[in-house]
């Protein structure tokens, strides 16, 4: 029995691979021609891409962006099948090669070598001709992939002719003709896809989404708790100072964020993700789920920097009123940019009419006017209508900028109105955007990170000077300079970033939307070097006044944080100072001349020319500078040494290239060239914080006088002046006859020559009483004892 049963399965199993040999062969045939089918399909669509590429090929033609997406996803279609035809050849290329391994190389038996030899030509015949249909496919790839890309700067070159192209104005009602009669097509494309959403949500619910509306409330309730016990937190756990303000700010900053975009997010998520949605559902989903973080992160940035309910966490200074005013702002700039952003997918997806997108841009601009000058007119109150209140007031530097940044707002938002008014609405909406919207939220991210680095450093420069017993070690100087300098590094790279992502190649750069909008020719007039085109120099003037602002914070802070972190005199800092902003400004006119097409070698001869030019005209100046040059290098003269020069006695004040400034005693300041410091005499009293100054006088006497009664007098008027040194002892002396009269002489020391003058005037006061209270009275030519004591310092240095 079991061998019959074995001979019946047996049976069986040959019986069935006999009925699937011709379905398999069936199979295989058909896989055949689908191949070939495809390869037809490709060959097509490759006649079609090169024709595209034949018409945009030349920089020439632009493309509206409906069009473009309708051609895009055809060239994706394309991509896909070429795709399918690779993977598809190459498993059978793969098959092949293998089977051609299997039948290796020619054996000795003649038929059967005959056998093996055709079919192993007709193998390579076949690979042969799958390598050409490969090589085929393959290039089609790349083909679209270079379509598509042309296809982009046709699109881009089409936004920029529209940017520049005056429209039919929304506010002046030009534009209602043609939405009329777009409006019936529009409506069609707009209800066919709303049925698409109708069939997708009654063919599906919201629970077979993947969001819930618990974890919406979960986050809720966390981020509620967070922003109650966050200032808290911060408080105990960090120092007392500005770090703990920037710090919550960027707490806040995050907190908002986060629970803004997932609770928008799971929303968007429970309302619209359902099962079987179609490519471009798909695509609307995307958009609101990117709307939806962009507009998290405008939300985060003013709620968390600008309209803060507590005046003493606000990082930006602004009253209670305004507060109070700028609640609605926040998120009403939140609604504005979400919907602007989810508007971007009815531009180019459903491929609805000009006349329609123009519209919604006009509306979306319109709306964004009127809540910019709202915005503006509450700042207006609180820039230039409020007094600075003790605590909130900001600085005086801090408000001018700040006043500055509000007449260029200003000024900006009057040109895009009128701009918006008159038709250009492009125009308007790139100045809005590059001017206005990218720089208040990247503005706002940059300087609440700037200053957050900056109270960091400042947070660990305090720690260093209070643990060090001696703030001004050599190790402690170089921990103070290495922070300031890379936090310094840091603060410029958020900065720097910030400006790149304003005008960076994923937006409008302003430099394109210049040369677009003057229509200037690449061969324009030339004198020399120099291209005499308008946006060239537009542009070399725009670089100089940054550069200029530029150059102006970095000796600022040169000045006022990176120097008194170190050992340099206050002369030789400024010195420094000053040399650094003449190099740096010389890069800078070095680098916009370069971009008026002047050479860089043309640019020395420039300077050497001026250089010898300077050095026979301006000789006075340039001798000015070197002996600045060597005041600087040697410093015989420190700033705030008491200097005598050229009959002018008072206090340096500053040590320039050109000029030292020396503010005398009445509160004067006198401008006393290098050329004098170093080429005449200056009499500097305190060369040397350690050196002592010196009292001298000489009185005159009557021949009859009692010497010893007038040296008791000096000695004792000498020892009660408390604050002449008994150490070196005061020199008193009798100089001899002059005339018929006889002088005595006093020398005596104090710490220092600044109190010279009081401590003369107090110890002369005293001589004369005792002398009065004696009945001693002077020699009438007391002004003789002058003259000599003139020629005996002018003959004696020590005197």
């Amino acid at each position: 029995m079991k061998t019959l049963r074995l001979g019946v399965q047996v049976l069986l199993l040959f019986l069935a691979l006999l009925g699937a040999w011709p379905q398999a062969q069936a199979q295989a045939l058909s896989e055949v021609e689908q191949e070939r089918e495809m390869i037809r399909e490709l060959q097509q669509a490759q006649d079609e891409i090169r024709l595209m590429q034949y018409r945009l090929e030349g920089n020439q033609v632009s493309i509206r962006p409906e069009r473009s997406y309708e051609e895009d996803q055809k060239l994706v279609r394309t991509q896909e099948l070429s795709g399918r035809v690779v993977q598809s050849l190459e498993r059978r290329s793969r098959l092949l090669k293998a089977r051609l391994q299997e039948l290796g190389e020619d054996s000795g038996d003649e038929a059967e070598q005959l056998i093996v030899h055709n079919e192993r030509m007709q193998l390579r015949r076949a690979d042969a001709a799958l390598r050409a249909d490969l090589r085929v496919a393959r290039l089609v790839q790349v083909e679209a992939q270079q379509a598509r890309q042309l296809l982009r700067e046709a699109t881009v070159r089409y936004e920029k002719a529209k940017r520049w192209r005056r429209n039919a104005s929304l506010v002046l009602l030009e534009s209602l003709p043609e939405l009329a009669q777009a409006w019936p097509a529009d409506r069609s494309k707009l209800s066919d896809f709303a049925q698409q959403w109708r069939g997708t949500w009654s063919n599906s619910s919201w629970q077979q989404s993947s969001a819930s509306l618990w974890m919406a409330a979960a986050v809720l309730l966390v981020m509620l708790a967070l922003f109650r016990v966050m200032p808290l937190w911060v408080s105990r756990y960090l120092p007392a100072g500005r770090l703990r303000r920037s710090s919550l700010i960027i707490a806040n900053f995050f907190l908002w964020f986060i629970a803004t975009w997932v609770v928008v997010d799971q929303l968007v998520e429970l309302v619209f993700q359902r099962p079987g949605l179609s490519p471009t559902q798909f695509e609307l989903l995307a958009y609101l789920k990117v709307g939806a973080w962009a507009a998290a992160v405008a939300l985060a940035c003013l709620k968390s920097m600008v309209v803060q309910p507590r005046a003493s966490w606000r990082l930006i200074p602004v009253s209670t009123q305004t507060q109070h005013r700028l609640r609605y702002f926040a998120p009403a700039f939140f609604l504005l940019v979400y919907a602007d952003i989810t508007s971007s997918f009815f531009r180019g997806s459903i491929g609805l009419s000009d006349a329609f997108q123009s519209m919604a841009d006009g509306v979306s601009s319109l709306l964004y006017l009127i809540l910019y000058g709202y915005g503006l007119w509450v700042l207006r109150d609180e820039l230039f209508n409020r007094t600075d209140v003790a605590g909130q007031g900001a600085s005086r530097t801090g408000r001018s900028w700040a006043r500055l940044a509000f007449k260029g707002g200003v000024l900006v938002y009057i040109l895009v109105l009128g701009l918006f008014i008159g038709g250009w609405q492009g125009l308007s909406d790139d100045l809005m955007s590059h001017f206005i919207t990218m720089p208040l939220i990247l503005g706002l991210l940059a300087y609440v990170c700037m200053v957050w680095l900056q109270d960091i450093a400042d947070s660990l420069l305090t720690y260093l000077r209070n643990r060090s017993h001696d703030p001004e070690a050599a190790p402690i100087r170089v921990q103070s300079q290495f922070i300031v300098v890379f936090f310094a590094i840091a603060r410029m790279s958020v900065l720097l970033l910030a400006i790149w992502m304003v005008s960076g190649d994923w937006l409008t750069e302003p430099k394109q939307m210049l040369e677009s909008g003057l229509d200037v020719s690449r061969e324009a007039l030339r004198l020399g070097a120099v291209q005499w085109r308008l946006d060239l120099w537009l542009i070399a003037l725009g670089v100089m006044l940054v550069g200029a602002v530029l150059i102006h914070f970095l000796r600022t802070w040169l000045r006022q944080h990176y120097m008194p972190n170190t050992t340099l005199e206050p002369g030789l800092q400024n010195a420094i100072v000053g040399m650094v902003g003449y190099v740096a400004y010389f890069v800078l006119l070095v680098i916009c001349l370069s971009m008026l097409g002047v050479p860089i070698e043309s640019v020395t001869w420039i300077f050497t020319a001026l250089t010898v030019g300077l050095g026979f005209g301006l000789r006075g100046i340039v001798q000015n500078i070197a002996s600045g040059l060597m005041l600087m290098v040697e410093r015989p003269v420190k700033v705030g040494d008491w200097v005598e020069v050229e009959g002018s006695e008072g206090n340096v004040r500053q040590i320039r290239l050109r000029a030292t400034y020396v503010e005398r005693f009445d509160r004067t300041m006198v401008m006393v060239p290098n050329s004098q410091m170093m080429g005449r005499q200056v009499r500097n009293l305190t060369y040397t914080p350690t050196s002592l100054g010196a009292i001298e006088s000489r009185l005159l006497f009557p021949l009859d006088v009692d010497a010893d009664a007038v040296m008791q007098i000096l000695r004792e008027a000498v020892q009660s002046e408390p604050e002449i040194l008994t150490e070196p002892a005061p020199i008193l002396s009798c100089d001899g006859i002059f005339g018929d009269g006889v002088a005595f002489s006093t020398r005596c020391f104090i710490n220092t020559m600044r109190v010279q003058r009081r401590v003369r005037s107090n110890l002369m006061l005293d001589i004369l009483r005792r002398l009065r209270q004696q009945g001693i009275s002077l020699h009438p030519a007391q002004r003789w004892v002058q003259e000599a004591m003139d020629k005996d310092r002018a003959e004696d240095p020590d005197l």
